[in-house]
């Protein structure tokens, strides 16, 4: 999922959390699984796509309507939170993985009944899902992010290989620069949280550790550290300009590598047509202790006031099952959550798709933390001070360390 840049007033919630305090029910829910009119927030062109797929499950339970309302992202956060605080929440919705804790503390959400298998899915997206141990959603898709690099630009600057680590990441974007013709070595984003923890992560670093942040450790100094090199030595654009497109850079050689996810996949096809075919590909990220990568998605959550509980779990099981995960995949490209959609058609015989797959053993989430996103964007704030040269990686840590201890994690 692409970041949620919302501040959450801790008034609002404790609001939140009075008015649902004497909301019961239990895990499975009420109603009859076979007879109910269930409503479903989907999220942006998902959200559209989504009807395709409730299309089919009316078919199969035709005693259930499934009415599916398209949100759009940049509303979607503030309109879960109205809903909740209104007591007029849909059936079900699709949520960013992000979000789970936040509106979990709620008291919101229903828990997942048993029925749900935990072994179906990745571990890492299982885990999204959890709140102190509990699941409150079930993994709907997920993404993780991957290095895409020019072969040919690679080729020419002598690089065979794509970089295994650290120390080969930068001396090939230096060689594709200086060797391969490329205006720049790579494009990384100087205030991007979701680029730089796996950093953190690949130092063996955390940001949330025993209940507290570790935003001032070790690790979290060379990941900044590392990072300031490509900006310092200019192998990265320090800033773009408003209509920068990463993909039109990538097709055109200026910017011959970068880290993103698979929606990116189509797009450099669509973009750089036939001229692009066998000058690209894609590979693990490099590694230092380990090579962990992002993982982000969307989660499915039935909320705990619905008089369809029954049906609403029916209905997402659904979407959990391997072929509906693969037919997904097929409508709109993204990656399934469950692991045995991983092993027909295209998912098991695409290269650049195992590539994902590869990577997304070795994926983690951000904490599952109620305030997130909030101290994501303090983070993506005092990263780009780094990156400008306006502060030291040391400076910076401390101060994220401060200011996250500030914000809480409760």
């Amino acid at each position: 999922m692409t970041k949620r840049k919302n501040v959450i007033v801790s008034v609002l919630l404790l609001l939140i959390m009075s008015l649902l305090a004497a909301c019961g029910g239990s895990s499975g829910g009420s109603g009859n699984t076979n007879s109910a009119h269930l409503t479903v927030w989907g999220m942006g062109a998902e959200g559209d796509s989504l009807k395709i797929i409730a299309n089919d499950f009316m078919k199969q339970n035709p005693g259930i309507q499934v009415t599916v309302q398209s949100i759009p992202w940049a509303n979607a956060h503030q309109k879960l939170l109205t809903a909740v605080a209104g007591t007029q929440t849909p059936d079900i919705a699709q949520m960013g993985t992000d979000w789970m804790a936040e509106f979990a503390k709620t008291g919101a959400l229903d828990t997942v009944p048993s029925s749900v298998s935990s072994s179906s899915f990745f571990p890492s997206a299982w885990k999204t899902a959890l709140n102190n141990g509990t699941a409150y959603g079930v993994p709907w898709y997920v993404e993780t992010r991957v290095l895409y690099y020019r072969t040919d630009i690679a080729q020419k600057a002598g690089i065979a290989h794509a970089p295994a680590n650290w120390d080969e990441l930068l001396a090939d974007a230096r060689a594709m620069q200086q060797k391969g013709g490329a205006k720049y070595g790579i494009y990384l984003g100087s205030n991007d949280y979701q680029e730089l923890l796996p950093f953190i992560w690949q130092g063996n670093g955390q940001v949330y550790a025993n209940n507290q942040y570790t935003l001032n450790s070790p690790a979290v100094v060379q990941a900044l550290a590392y990072y300031q090199t490509f900006f310092k030595e200019g192998l990265t654009p320090l800033t773009e300009p408003p209509s920068f497109d990463e993909i039109q850079t990538f097709d055109q050689g200026s910017t011959p590598m970068f880290i993103s996810g698979p929606w990116q996949i189509g797009l450099i096809k669509q973009e750089g047509g036939a001229a692009m075919n066998g000058k690209w590909a894609v590979a693990r990220l490099p590694q230092k202790a380990t090579n962990t990568s992002f993982l982000g998605g969307s989660n499915m959550v039935v909320f705990k006031n619905s008089p369809n509980r029954a049906a609403a779990w029916k209905f997402v099981q659904y979407l959990a099952s391997p072929a509906v995960q693969v037919k997904w995949y097929n409508t709109v490209a993204d990656l399934p959550a469950v692991q045995s959609a991983w092993n027909t058609g295209p998912l098991a015989s695409d290269k650049n798709l195992a590539i994902f797959h590869t990577q997304l053993g070795s994926a983690q989430g951000p904490p599952s933390l109620p305030k997130w996103d909030e101290v994501a964007t303090m983070i993506d704030t005092d990263m780009q001070q780094v990156m400008f040269g306006k502060s030291s990686p040391q400076q910076a840590a401390a101060d994220m360390q401060q200011k996250a201890t500030s914000i809480g994690g409760v």
